[in-house]
């Protein structure tokens, strides 16, 4: 982990909140991708993921405890949810004892891929009924990957999407799966000896940018085209990811 707290490590943080802030106001989500995707071209996935702890925490509790009731989500979701802990678990060891490459590869794989699913609107449409057959499976890999690449969202976000929520449900739903998902996250991450002292005061430090960022997101919210601001934010992503497998493979 991070020996030092150096003012360009500092400064990175602070900038790569800020800039997530202001996306997460704008649109409602971006928060970890975003940041990690920052973060990991300057300072190295390893090193990135344990800064979004705090941050992670608060924004995720907020998200899934204000629309409504929540126990009918952790009935209704369960065990998907169980499973993604599952597959964190795993994910975040193997996270530490896999090649550099292979971490940097996978993640900027996947965040290409959610960015070209929403560029492109692709849908996908799952009966309710068939929620117990296809929840777990999809909360493991989720898990799994999130342990791995820090980006837990792909698969739970395409899976909720395609049963069809209303909107506030499909928000607190995300809220709820990330929450679960980040403090197992925290567990695991600490189990491995990741959560350093170092590793915990960035993540504080990112919590101030997060707010600024979030209010200047909601004052453009209302000032600039949300499908453009929208198509612009993932082509953006899909160039950071390109340029971090790139950096893995050099």
């Amino acid at each position: 982990m991070l020996e030092t707290l150096e003012g360009g490590t500092v400064a990175t943080v602070v900038i790569a909140f800020l800039v997530a802030g202001v996306v997460k106001g704008a649109l409602g989500m971006g928060l970890p991708t975003i940041s990690v995707a920052i973060m990991g071209a300057a300072l190295g996935l390893r090193e990135a993921i344990p800064v979004l702890m705090i941050p992670s925490f608060l924004a995720n509790l907020w998200q899934f405890t204000r629309p409504g009731p929540v126990m009918p989500l952790f009935k209704r979701f369960g065990m998907m949810n169980l499973a993604a802990c599952i597959g964190i678990w795993l994910g975040t060891i193997l996270l530490f004892r896999i090649d550099t490459v292979i971490i940097n590869s996978l993640f900027g794989s996947v965040v290409i891929l959610y960015a070209l699913l929403n560029l492109t609107r692709v849908e996908f449409t799952l009966a309710p009924g068939r929620e117990p057959l296809f929840g777990p499976p999809v909360g493991f890999f989720s898990g799994l990957l999130s342990g791995v690449s820090g980006s837990l969202l792909l698969p739970v976000a395409v899976y909720l999407q395609a049963l069809k929520l209303d909107k506030d449900t499909f928000v607190q739903a995300v809220g709820l799966s990330l929450f679960i998902g980040t403090v197992i996250w925290a567990i695991s991450l600490y189990s491995e000896g990741a959560m350093t002292a170092d590793a915990w005061i960035l993540s504080a430090i990112a919590v101030p940018p997060i707010l600024v960022g979030m209010v200047i997101g909601q004052w453009l919210r209302g000032r600039i085209p949300e499908a453009q601001f929208r198509t612009a934010i993932y082509i953006i992503l899909i160039l950071l990811s390109a340029n971090l497998i790139r950096k893995g493979l050099l």
